[in-house]
């Protein structure tokens, strides 16, 4: 359980000239860039639809005609501004206004906003079938929040230094996010109240095709959330973890043929990097998650346990040392399962390695 976050601190310009090298090593397929040079993007205000009549009056559709086969396109923009409520683009479909068919393509954001809560797009109600693809932004809080949504393809979301999360999906379900790129100050992918989500599902070649690294957070947080898929996808460098199951809600997670390693708090300009908190580790499952199945993977190099069970009931300072005593986050419920999965360490009792 988050205790505090470490949000405010940044990483050093070295460090994500380390992330570009080691995605590059790895192979991973990413769009490090965006749609098009920014500088040669069109401009456009900040964009909110909330009923089908918006779609014109935005003057922000570039093709298409609001139906299934072709659904109106948005983008490709540059965006300078926010709203005064802090999105570039909002589609809210709370009223049930909003009918027509319409996927998000190749918008880039030129401004910093941190502000808590701040999404750059921000889907509320929306239920048809929508692509976002080719997101590219910097220092800002959301790159993509997802409210009571459904059937979402994430495609190609390049966000750096998020001070929130890369990808927020709230009670949303059917999502689905591949060749992305994830950095953000508290989780990469972070699900509440969430199901059916396939991350890395469909990679080309099984090769990884998303990298959610140097978070302070995790990689990848699900909260209560259910029936996930996690493939193809490189977690590396998390301060605070690799992957949280957390909660009784979670459950019927299949998380396989992916790579976790380098986890742990530094200490940086003086400072702990990462959460306050005593369930870090590569992968976790606490507060009762149960029925998941782990498998064919290996937690590399990982502060705390490898692959754990609830919270030690302490937390090291990587500054000082300092032992810091905190309430010990409750372990996993029943029903999980690890198969051929290599780790250095862990708590759950008659757990064993599968190493080459």
């Amino acid at each position: 359980m988050r205790q505090l976050s470490r949000g405010a601190l940044r990483r050093r310009e070295g460090r994500v000239r380390g992330l570009l090298l080691a995605v590059a090593a790895a192979g991973v397929a990413l769009v490090l860039g965006g749609p098009a040079s920014a500088a040669s993007l069109p401009m456009h205000s900040a964009i909110t639809i909330a009923s089908d009549a918006d779609f014109t009056a935005c003057a922000c559709v570039t093709g298409g005609a609001g139906t299934a086969s072709d659904p109106y396109v948005i983008g490709p923009w540059k965006v300078r501004a926010p709203s005064s409520g802090g999105w570039a683009i909002k589609v809210d479909n709370t009223g049930g206004l909003v009918t027509r068919f319409f996927r998000i393509a190749g918008v880039v954001t030129s401004y910093d906003d941190t502000t808590a809560g701040h999404p750059l797009i921000w889907l509320v109600n929306v239920t048809r079938s929508t692509t976002v693809t080719g997101l590219t932004a910097n220092n800002d809080y959301t790159g993509v929040r997802l409210d009571s949504s459904a059937n979402i393809m994430l495609d190609g979301i390049n966000v750096n230094q998020m001070k929130g999360d890369g990808v927020l999906a709230n009670s949303s379900s059917n999502i689905t996010v591949v060749n992305s790129k994830l950095k953000a100050e508290h989780e990469g992918f972070h699900a509440v109240d969430s199901s059916a989500i396939r991350i890395g599902v469909g990679c080309k070649g099984n090769r990884a095709c998303n990298a959610f690294t140097y978070d302070d957070g995790r990689g990848i947080r699900l909260d209560n959330s259910h029936d996930v898929t996690i493939r193809s996808t490189d977690i590396a460098a998390d301060d605070t973890g690799g992957i949280l199951l957390n909660g009784v809600g979670t459950y019927n997670a299949d998380i396989g043929f992916i790579s976790v390693g380098g986890i742990g708090s530094i200490c940086e300009m003086g400072e702990p990097t990462g959460d306050v908190t005593d369930d870090y580790g590569g992968i976790m499952l606490t507060n009762g998650a149960h029925d998941n199945h782990i498998h064919d993977l290996t937690v590399g190099g990982s502060a705390g346990f490898g692959i754990g069970s609830g919270g030690s009931g302490f937390w090291v300072n990587a500054c000082t040392d300092e032992i810091v005593t905190l309430p010990q986050t409750p372990g996993m419920g029943a029903g999980n399962t690890f198969v051929n999965v290599c780790f250095q360490t862990t708590n759950i009792a008659g757990l064993t390695k599968s190493c080459p």
